[in-house]
């Protein structure tokens, strides 16, 4: 007998209002219907009926397909450099074929609220090195994994130096080399996995380095290249929760 009253009430728990306009009812049911997929998939999620109002429960709707939600931020630098923001986007320039030659560091302004992502980029080294900027709070407090090329012939060695930057002072500097040589000119596909302490870098699909580190736990992306360094870059990408269940919670998340 308990059982029963307990699905009647979940289920009176779930149904959207008699007072709600029929396309008001059908964003509830597509809502719960979502958040039930996320529930089944993340086991986080528990809905029991309770006495709250339904201002309560739009809110919580609204939490819950937030954080579930795609990030899926993308620059290839065509419309300009209005979504980077710092003193050193001044010092960037285009080249003739529109990839983008950083110069000191410049953060892009969407992604800066950013926790967990990847950081994807297609780069070329020209001279010495590019840093990959990531958990950027501001220009003073971030992490780096700069790109470093050593060597003046056809084939230079590749390394990888990371460290981080607090209130402007930089960490020492961990160097990993990477096993292969590439051309001069190669074009390189980086991959960096941001997961909560947990980082892991990919280059040309190989990880080159993994590492835990608690100091940051948010922050953008962006890009510097210290004096001397020249690196060409054609785009940069910021995302999480691409997949088909994220597409859907940012779906719905517009909708409110």
């Amino acid at each position: 007998m308990n059982l029963w009253k307990h699905l009647r009430d979940l289920l009176a728990y779930l149904s959207p209002d008699p007072s709600l306009s029929p396309r008001a009812a059908r964003k509830h049911v597509a809502v719960v219907t979502v958040l039930l997929a996320v529930a089944a998939i993340g086991g986080a999620v528990v809905l029991t009926p309770s006495d709250r109002t339904h201002t309560d429960i739009w809110q919580s709707l609204r939490q819950t397909l937030s954080k579930r939600a795609q990030v899926d931020l993308f620059d290839d630098f065509s419309e300009g450099l209005d979504a980077w923001s710092g003193p050193g986007i001044e010092s960037w320039s285009y080249d003739d074929n529109g990839f983008v030659n950083p110069g000191a560091l410049s953060l892009f302004a969407p992604s800066m609220r950013l926790s967990n992502y990847d950081l994807d980029a297609l780069v070329q080294i020209e001279a010495k090195g590019l840093g990959l900027v990531f958990r950027a709070v501001s220009s003073h407090t971030y992490q780096v994994a700069k790109l470093v090329t050593e060597g003046s012939s056809s084939m230079p060695s590749l390394a990888v130096s990371r460290y981080t930057m607090i209130a402007g002072q930089p960490s020492r500097a961990v160097l990993t080399r990477y096993p292969e040589r590439f051309p001069a000119d190669t074009l390189y596909r980086v991959h960096l996995e941001i997961r909560d302490d947990n980082f892991s870098l990919y280059i040309q699909g190989k990880l080159v380095d993994s590492w835990t580190d608690p100091r940051l736990q948010w922050g953008g992306v962006g890009l510097i290249c210290s004096p001397g360094e020249r690196a060409r870059v054609a785009w940069i990408r910021a995302s999480y929760h691409t997949d088909s269940l994220g597409r859907m919670c940012s779906l719905l998340s517009s909708m409110f």
